[in-house]
This record gives C-alpha cells, structure tokens and sequence, in this order.
C-alpha cells in the first residue's frame, strides 16, 4: 500500500513539473515569435504556423528515433 501511495505521489510530483515546464515553454514560444515578429517586420500567424510545423516534424522525427 506504502508503494503504491509513494508512486502515485510521484506520478503527480511528475505530472505537475511536465504542466510547468510545457507552460513556461509554450510562454518562452510565444515571445520569441512575437520578437521574430517585431524584428522581420513578419506576420506573427506565418511564423507561429512554421513553428507549428517545425514543431511537429522534429517531433515526430524524435519519436522515430527513440521508437
């Protein structure tokens, strides 16, 4: 019972460090494209969708990898 309590502390431990850092990344994401934006004179949509693309491409190809 001790392990599975001390694993489901971990589980959430874990899950809320994840939360934190996808948030602060995604926030990271946002004010580099919007600097990006600013500096190329570009539209903030064009370059979030090229991050959205390139983002699920080395994604996907970081899966492959580790699969």
């Amino acid at each position: 019972m001790i392990d599975q309590t001390e694993n489901d502390k971990f589980k959430a431990d874990f899950l809320s460090i994840a939360a934190s850092t996808h948030a602060y990344n995604k926030i990271n994401n946002l004010l580099l494209m919007q600097i990006l934006a600013k500096l190329e004179g570009r539209d903030l949509e064009d370059i979030r969708d090229n991050v959205d693309k390139y983002l699920n491409q080395f994604s996907a190809e970081f899966i492959k990898a580790n699969s």
